[in-house]
């Protein structure tokens, strides 16, 4: 509910994302060669930009924080300050492929980015938790007819 007077924002839509990462060629690697982004041009060492779907999403070097954001973006990179969650029609598929292609990038990606295997959450959902090459949470969610839950449905 706004608040009384408050002008009501029109419907925003989420069209770029960016990470900022230590490697963007490895970046770039796993986010084209194992989780198939689209990315039209080759990075170059400051920076890629690709796409998944129609969303367009920035590979970085964390040298641009400083840059971008001055004093604060000079602060201690720690923890996980995000989740990207991906859908897909058949997780399991998609599991198997991950870790093929996981198996195949061995010598570019000498990393195990399985978190936990495909599972069911208890609200319902089927997801596959990752991390990239920089330890940046990922999700890979089973669509599914209904994902909208009721508060019930979630506790």
């Amino acid at each position: 509910m706004a608040a009384q007077g408050a002008v009501l924002l029109k419907f925003m839509e989420i069209d770029y994302i960016a990470l900022f990462v230590s490697d963007v060629l490895r970046s770039q690697i796993f986010y084209r060669d194992i989780l198939g982004f689209r990315f039209e041009k080759p990075a170059k060492p400051d920076g890629a930009e690709g796409y998944s779907g129609k969303l367009k999403i920035g590979i970085y070097d964390r040298s641009w924080l400083p840059k971008l954001f001055g004093d604060r973006g000079k602060q201690i990179i720690s923890g996980n300050p995000f989740l990207l969650s991906m859908t897909v029609d058949d997780l399991d598929q998609v599991y198997q492929q991950i870790c093929d292609r996981q198996a195949s990038m061995q010598e570019h990606l000498p990393i195990n980015m399985i978190i936990s295997p495909p599972a069911m959450m208890p609200w319902g959902q089927k997801i596959l938790f990752l991390s990239d090459p920089d330890g940046n949470m990922l999700e890979i969610v089973q669509s599914s007819p209904s994902n909208n839950f009721s508060d019930d449905e979630i506790k």
